[in-house]
Parts: structure tokens; sequence; C-alpha cells
């Protein structure tokens, strides 16, 4: 009984330890980083794949149990078939290439080994998979470059050659001997010829020059080409590259050793490209590119001499005509001889391009002054004037020409072309056949808009326009009834300029529409925070004439209060003059009378000082007129302005507007004012435009003067005299 129960614990042992080993094997088989999976003999279902498996192949482990690589599209069947077979017969497969698809459709390539194994009482195989496809790739990339290596090294033209630096001879190899014209079994020292036999003179200086550096410095490459003309041989141009392998005692270079590359194939087509990229296939005359190469060799060379040159583009006047009339053919055969007459024309000083079509530039160097510029300039017109015959044709051609002149003229190259082009076209719009100058004096003035209209946009954007203020005061009350946006540019350097320093600059430009959205919203804004400290009163904003006349004004005004909402419409006033409004009047009443409605106020400035007459007047739907401070500032002294004053004032009871004075400079004026009808002023006697953040401190401080007071209280309204 007893060995019976040693017999059982011995099988349970050994149980506990095949179950411990199968264990330890499953762990080990799921922590491997190599995929790994079991398959049944029979059918090539999986029985188990461990993580990295799943990784590389895509397929979960519940995926792939219980269904073979064929089922999987892994491989083939005849591809499962022949792997077994292999394995069958060797007892195993070791390694084998083989290619795996994934899931996702990608192919790997794999080396790929299989060993029996039984599994569950099954026969099985492990197998086990090695990724190899990025060894691949680049082994198919190591052989690429080979191959082409192979194909290049087969394909050059090389010479070997070696040269006797102390002899001053040189030998080389067949293909070296081939290159100089000689029969190719010359591949011997004993034909060593002289170093410089075919080498131009010109080049035995440079080639020199490069085998001294060499020597001195043998790190320095010996690399040079030169052109050779052997005798009874075409010329050729070689890339020689070589190198000091033996030193005398002394240690004076003896023998380099180096190879020739027949490069005149290259050569010949840089010099091809050369040409196609510096003058011009129809008439052989350089091209723009050349021209300007030239002519900055020209400047330098002007500058440092102190001499002139000019620079004329000229455009012939009807060869469109010609083209139309005749066809392209006839027209390209007059460019030709338009161009060697240009050519013939020329002293060998200067130089004559063609640009495109039937425009081309002259330059002339050497020139005493601008008379002798346009002297030379009327020969070539008078040149291209020649009749010329054309298929039995007698045709007249004339040119347009205009010049720029130096060093009047300093710009660089590509202006200065601009420049005679500019000058050309003038003569063009004058009727052609005309000579014409560029003006530098009127350039520097439209550079000098262009700047000042950059700088104004930055002034825009960087936040340098400021808005200021000049109060309106009703002189019987003393209360501000109103001010006048003004604005000014806070400028970082010149500090405070005034409007009419840098307004006209704008004039006509995009810019004057962004400086209107930018004056809009700052009156709105400021109204705004004006109506916040308690302060609310109507505030005026000069239109200019180009944004009034807009077909969409009204709306444009509309948009700008819908987006302040805070403000209402009776706040802001608009002012306009008589020039602008007359241009339009049926647009621009239209426009007002559709702002009135809401509420917006209408004044018509500068009264007096334009050319309406009372009927269109009438025909403007404003609310008040402003009185033009040229008459306000002579009344006091001039019957006849006091006469005009009193005049525009009864007009503007007549019609029903309000009326303000501008340009009030003293209490008297004031006083006369409110007597004549015409309460409401603004001038310096009351305050000068002020920065809008100090205007609501100033209105609560301000006090009308003392005479106004006084007047206040005196009810009679009779007007004074006339002086």
């Amino acid at each position: 009984m007893r060995g019976v129960l040693q017999d059982i614990d011995t099988l349970r042992r050994t149980s506990e330890r095949m179950q411990a080993s199968e264990v330890r094997f499953e762990r080990i088989f799921h922590s491997l980083p190599i995929p790994l999976g079991f398959v049944r003999d029979d059918t090539g279902q999986f029985v188990d794949v461990n993580p990295a498996w799943e990784q590389a192949l895509e397929y979960s482990r519940e995926e792939c149990i219980g269904h073979s690589m064929v089922d999987l599209n892994i491989y083939s069947q005849a591809t499962r078939v022949q792997l077994r077979q292999k394995a069958m017969a060797n007892g195993q497969l070791v390694a084998h290439e083989n290619e795996l698809r994934t899931r996702s459709g990608t192919l790997l390539t794999v080396l790929q080994s299989m060993s029996p194994i039984e599994v569950a009482g099954q026969s099985c195989w492990l197998i086990s998979v090695l990724d190899i496809t990025g060894r691949k790739k680049q082994e198919s990339l190591v052989r690429e470059r080979e191959e082409l290596l192979s194909l290049t090294i087969s394909a050059a033209s090389i010479g070997l050659w070696d040269w006797d630096l102390h002899a001053g001879t040189i030998g080389g190899d067949a293909r070296w001997h081939g290159m100089h014209g000689r029969a190719p079994d010359h591949d011997d020292q004993a034909d060593a010829l002289p170093w410089e036999t075919g080498v131009t003179g010109a080049q035995l200086g440079m080639i020199e020059h490069v085998l001294h550096e060499h020597i001195l410095d043998p790190s320095v490459p010996f690399d040079v080409t030169w052109r050779i003309a052997p005798p009874q041989a075409p010329t050729r141009w070689l890339r020689n590259v070589g190198k000091i392998v033996k030193w005398d005692s002394h240690g004076v270079p003896e023998r380099m050793l180096g190879v020739s590359i027949d490069v005149t194939l290259q050569h010949e087509q840089q010099e091809l490209l050369h040409h196609m990229a510096h003058y011009d296939a129809l008439t052989g005359l350089p091209n723009r590119v050349l021209l300007q190469q030239r002519l900055r060799a020209a400047l330098d060379a002007a500058g440092a001499s102190g001499s002139s040159l000019a620079l004329a583009y000229i455009d012939l006047d009807a060869l469109k005509a010609v083209n139309d009339s005749m066809g392209h053919e006839v027209g390209d055969r007059l460019l030709v001889q338009v161009a060697g007459r240009l050519q013939r024309a020329l002293r060998p000083t200067d130089s004559v391009a063609r640009l495109s079509g039937d425009e081309f530039a002259v330059m002339l160097s050497d020139l005493g002054d601008r008379e002798s510029a346009e002297k030379r300039l009327r020969v070539l017109m008078e040149a291209v004037g020649k009749p010329y015959d054309l298929e039995g044709v007698c045709l007249d051609l004339t040119a347009s020409v205009g010049y720029t002149y130096f060093p009047e003229d300093t710009a660089d190259t590509d202006t200065l072309l601009r420049h005679a082009d500019q000058a050309m076209y003038q003569a063009k719009q004058a009727g052609g056949n005309r000579l014409r100058a560029f003006d530098s004096v009127e350039e520097m003035a439209r550079q000098t808009l262009v700047e000042q209209r950059d700088r104004f946009e930055d002034a825009i954007n960087n936040g340098e326009l400021a808005l200021y203020l000049q109060p309106k005061i009703n002189v019987r009350t003393g209360e501000v009834v109103g001010a006048e946006a003004l604005v000014r540019w806070e400028h970082p350097e010149h500090g405070l300029i005034l409007p009419g320093s840098f307004l006209h600059v704008i004039d006509g430009t995009e810019l004057e529409v962004k400086f209107s959205e930018w004056a809009m919203d700052a009156v709105l804004l400021h109204i705004e925070d004006f109506k916040r400290e308690g302060l609310e009163m109507q505030i005026s904003i000069n239109i200019d004439a180009e944004r009034l006349r807009h077909r969409e004004f009204a709306n444009w005004v509309l948009s700008h209060l819908e987006r302040h909402p805070r403000v209402s419409p009776r706040q802001l006033d608009l002012e306009i003059t008589e020039n602008a409004a007359l241009y339009d009047v049926t647009h621009v009443a239209r426009e007002l009378t559709q702002l009135r409605a809401v509420g917006v106020s209408v004044s018509l400035d500068d009264f007096g000082t334009g050319y309406s007459s009372l009927a269109y007047l009438r025909r403007l739907p404003i609310d008040q007129l402003k009185l033009d401070q040229s008459y306000v500032r002579g009344m006091m002294h001039d019957a006849a302005d006091q006469a005009i004053v009193q005049g525009v004032i009864g007009l503007a009871r007549s019609f029903g507007y309000r009326i303000v004075a501008e340009g009030v400079e003293s209490v008297e004026q004031g006083v006369l004012l409110a007597r004549m009808g015409c309460p409401i002023v603004q001038g310096h006697v009351v305050s000068p435009p002020m920065s809008a953040e100090h205007f609501a401190d100033w209105v609560r401080c301000w006090q009308a003067p003392q005479a106004w007071r006084e007047a206040a209280r005196r009810t009679s309204e009779e007007p004074l005299p006339l002086v």
C-alpha cells in the first residue's frame, strides 16, 4: 500500500512540475518579442499566437485561433504546402525567406522558421518569423547604387596621365592620347610630350597658378579645366584632376598622376545656354539680362571716372500694323533690319539690346553732356526712320525714344530702365516719333508722395492719429452746444502735425477710405465715452467729397451707427462743403435725406466760398450753415464783409437753418455775431482744438467771457450800424 501511495505522490509531483513548466513556457512564449505561433500540422489552423505575432501581422489572437494563414490570406495554399514539405524533408525549416501579408495588406519580407512540436497530443509546428523588410529594401537600394555607379564608370570617358614635373613632359594611356588627337597605341611614357602641347597661351598662367596652390598645400586639389587645340585634331575641353605622388630629396615635386575627362560637350552646352540666357534669339542682340550686366559695369566705371552715360528706351511706332497687314514673318525680318541699323549707328563703347517685341534699349557711355546724348539719340532715330524694302514694299518706320541721364539720375539698373521706359511712354503719348527725357525732379516728387502715403498708412496702423475737438458755444447762454472733430497726427519724431500737411497726400487713394473709416469710428467712440461721463452733445465730422459722392454713403454712415448703439443719431453732425454737395446734387440730396430721417444732422461748411446758386442750395436737406471765417475775420473793420455776414445770417433764417460762425477770435466778434442773429460760434476766443481726452474736463470748467454774459442780459437784438 505504501508503494502505491509513493507512486501516486511521484505522479503528482511530476504533474506539478509539468504544469509549472507549461506555465513557464507559456510566459516565455507570450513575452518573447519574436512573432511566434503554433499551427496544426494537418489543417494549418492556429492553436495559439503570441502578442508579437498579433502586432506584426495585425490579427488578434482570437481571430487567429481556429483559422489558418491561408484562411487569413497571410499566404497562399501553395506556399503552405511548399513550406511544410521543406520542413518535413529536413525535420525543420530554418530562416527561409518568405513573404507574409498583414491584415492591412502590407507585404512583409521575413525569415520564417518551423519546428515540429506536440501540443495537447496534436502534431503541430512552432512558427517564428523575423521581419527583414527594411533590410531587403536597403539591400535593393545598395544594389541600385552599385549598378548606377558601374554604369557611370563604364560610360565616362576618362584618360590617365603621368606628368614628369622635373622634365616638364606628360604622357598617358591610350584614351588620354586619343583625347589629344593621337593614335590610341600611344600609351606609354615613351610618347611623352611637353605638357604645354596644344594648350593656348592664355591658359598657361591659370594652370601654373592652380599647380602652385596644390604644391603649397596638397590638400588643395589640382582640378582645372582647359582647352586644347592639338594639330590636325578638333579643339577639346578637358577637365584635369591630379595629385603629386613623388617628391625628390629636396622636397621639390617630381611626379603627378591624374585623369582627364572630356567635357567638350558640357562646355559647348554651357556656352549655348549662356548665349540663350544673354542674347535675343531673333536679332542676336544682347537681351535684358546682359544689358543690365553691362549697364552695371558702365555705371561703376562712370562713377569712378566722373563721366556720364545715357540709357534710352526705343519703341517702334507701327510694327503692329506691319504684323497685321503683312504677317509676323515680315515683321520679324523688319526687326532684324532695325537691330542691324542700331548696331551700325553705335560706337564700340555703346551697347544695344532687344528687350521684347518691338522694344530696344541703348546705352551710350562716355558722354560729354546731356546735349551730346540727345544728339546721338537723334542719329539713332534717323537711322531707324529710313525706308525699308520688304518683299518689294517700301515701308516707313518711326520710333518713340525716352531716355534717362546719369549722373542726374542715380538710380539702380532696374530703376534706370524703368525711368527710360516712362519717358518713352510720354513720347508715345505725345504722338510718337519723338524724343523725351526722364524728369528726375518729377520722379523724386512722385517717390516722395509714395513714401508719404506709406508713412501715413503706418500712422493709421500704429495709432499715431488722434482726434481733437474744437467746442461750439452759444454766446447768449454761454453753453457748450457741440464740437467739431479735427484730426491731428502725433508724429513720434516731428510732434503734432496739422491735417493740411498730410490729408492731401491720400486724395483719391484707398488710404482716403481707410482714413474715413478711422475718423467715423473715432468720433462715435468719443461720443460713447462722453455719454458714460454724463456729457451728451453733438459732434461734427467733416465728410470728404469722394466719400459723400459714394453710391452707398447713407448706408455707410448707418452701418457705423449700428456698431455704436449707445450713440443717438442726433449726436452726429455731418459737415459737407458746397462744391462737394453740388457735384451731384440729386444723389447727395437723396443720401442726406435718408440720414436726416433717422436724426443725423447736416451742416454746410465754409458757406460763401463756393459757387452755388440759391436754387441748388434750397434742394439740399441741411440743418445749419457754417459761416466761413474769412468773412468773420474782416467784419469788424470792413463794411462789405459785415454786410455779407448779415446777408448770410438773414438767408439762413429765411431757409430755416441754424447758423454757426467759424474763426471767432475776439469777444467783440462774438457779441456782434449774436446781435446779428448768429449766437453759435467757434474759434480760438473760446478754445483752440484740444485733445478729445481733455474735452470733458474743459467743458466742466468752461466759463463764458464777462462781455458775453452781459450781452446775454440785454434783451434788445437790434443790429449794430454798419461800419
